[in-house]
């Protein structure tokens, strides 16, 4: 019950100056900029929490894209994201002020689940426009696509709590994540965690 999870959703451009505005790994090949920051005291699991929550959103959002009459961007998923998820059975969601990553990371979570939003300024948002990430703690980062992140997340859980297999010496193949950069950012971004984060 008492699982404290933390929303992000941002938008992933190359990188044209120094840090992102709200900072983050220095080393990092891209610019982020950040549109929501919701926290939920409960229920922040990924199975059968907010972390499938999300997932089955994002899905939805995905297939809905072509009946659209609007241009499709990070801020129209953003005003649908709070609309969604305040709607939903979480009880007492907070939406928070955007702050700098460092300040965001002092705030007491099990997990942080950010959705990672890259698209055409011309063409708007498509079906491969979105990846959703979750943080656990201090421990891992891991992302896919929406609809492939519960799968890959029970892996890894399997792999770590049975086979005893530490986060870094699990495959999965997912080479999508690996070429367009994702899995580099994420040990950039976890390294980051590590030096900020609450104890």
């Amino acid at each position: 019950m008492g699982t404290h999870s933390i929303i992000l959703l941002r938008e992933r451009s190359t990188k044209r100056k120094e840090t992102s505005f709200l900072g983050g790994p220095d080393e990092s090949k891209y610019s982020y900029e950040y549109y929501v920051c919701i926290y939920q005291q409960y229920d922040g699991y990924v199975e059968g929490g907010v972390g499938e929550w999300l997932a089955d959103f994002l899905q939805k959002f995905t297939q809905d894209l072509s009946t659209l009459t609007t241009f499709a961007d990070a801020g129209l998923l953003g005003a649908k994201l709070i609309k969604a998820f305040y709607s939903s059975p979480f009880s007492n969601p907070r939406l928070e002020p955007i702050a700098p990553l460092e300040d965001i990371f002092q705030i007491d979570y099990d997990y942080v689940y950010i959705i990672t939003v890259t698209y055409s300024s011309r063409h708007g948002m498509d079906d491969k426009s979105i990846m959703l990430s979750v943080c656990h703690y201090k421990d891992f980062i891991l992302t896919a696509r929406p609809e492939k992140l519960l799968e890959k997340y029970k892996y890894y859980v399997t792999q770590m709590e049975e086979n005893k297999k530490s986060f870094a010496e699990i495959s999965y193949d997912d080479e999508e994540v690996e070429k367009n950069g994702y899995l580099s950012e994420d040990q950039l971004l976890l390294e980051f965690i590590k030096k900020t984060a609450f104890d």
